[in-house]
């Protein structure tokens, strides 16, 4: 019962990414030249990445939500023989070393089993494929284009932060402010509240700023994807946004 919950919310979670996924990537093969109603080039659909979903994906979300549930379950796992092992050497200093390597390959496979998932997304949105082919196509994509996908998670990764602790600062700036014109009753050091306030909301903004690296991730792989398809066909580039091209200094 405790696997079954955690498989259907890694389901649930990866749903929800791959809605974020498939609204970043109609936005990426839309009509960029016509103006929509709302004034802004392109259109995403995120609806349609909740029909996406339940109409053609849902297997693949399923399985890779499977994988990380093992991986879920075996660190639990090796938390839980860990910690006997522990009582049972009292204390050696040569078991804890053993245990924190094998604790951090662990946590390693962890975060390399959520990436490769995240990116077999991203080209299961893209080209339609199952996941274990569009998980051996987004790494060797990423392989191929290493660089690129470093200088992008390198800035999403530090507009992230600032991001985040500009919103965690500001929230705890004002609980500070509330807490201290009397307009909220507290008879105490507001030390103590302002640290939960700031955490809080740095877990709430972090929740809501992972869009934007999922959407970076996203138009960068549907760039490289249909630089890939146009120079295999000889097309030229119809959907690539002039900023885009400006950034990645296609032209001179």
């Amino acid at each position: 019962m405790t696997l079954g919950f955690v498989w259907i919310t890694a389901f649930i979670i990866a749903c929800n990414e791959f809605a974020v996924i498939c609204a970043s990537a109609t936005w990426y093969f839309s009509r960029k030249d016509i103006a929509d109603s709302d004034g802004i080039p392109g259109d995403a659909d995120v609806w349609k990445g909740f029909w996406w979903t339940f109409r053609y994906q849902m297997g693949t979300l399923a399985f890779g939500s499977f994988l990380l549930t093992l991986v879920w379950a075996i660190r639990a796992l090796f938390e839980y023989i860990g910690e006997k092992l522990h009582q049972a050497s009292a204390g050696n200093k040569c078991t804890e070393c053993l245990l924190c390597c094998c604790r951090c390959c662990l946590d390693c496979f962890d975060r390399f089993v959520r990436y490769l998932n995240r990116n077999a997304y991203i080209y299961c949105a893209i080209s339609s494929e199952s996941f274990c082919p569009s998980a051996l196509h987004s790494f060797l994509l990423i392989l191929k284009n290493s660089a690129k996908f470093a200088f992008v998670e390198g800035i999403a990764d530090g507009f992230m932060f600032l991001a985040k602790s500009f919103i965690a600062v500001c929230t705890t700036l004002c609980g500070y402010g509330l807490l201290q014109s009397g307009m909220v009753k507290f008879n105490v050091d507001p030390t103590l509240p302002c640290i939960f306030i700031f955490f809080f909301a740095y877990l709430v903004a972090a929740k809501f700023i992972s869009i934007f690296d999922v959407s970076a991730n996203t138009i960068l792989q549907c760039y490289l994807y249909d630089k890939d398809m146009a120079e295999h066909h000889g097309l030229d580039l119809k959907h690539v946004p002039p900023t885009l091209l400006k950034f990645l200094e296609l032209h001179s």
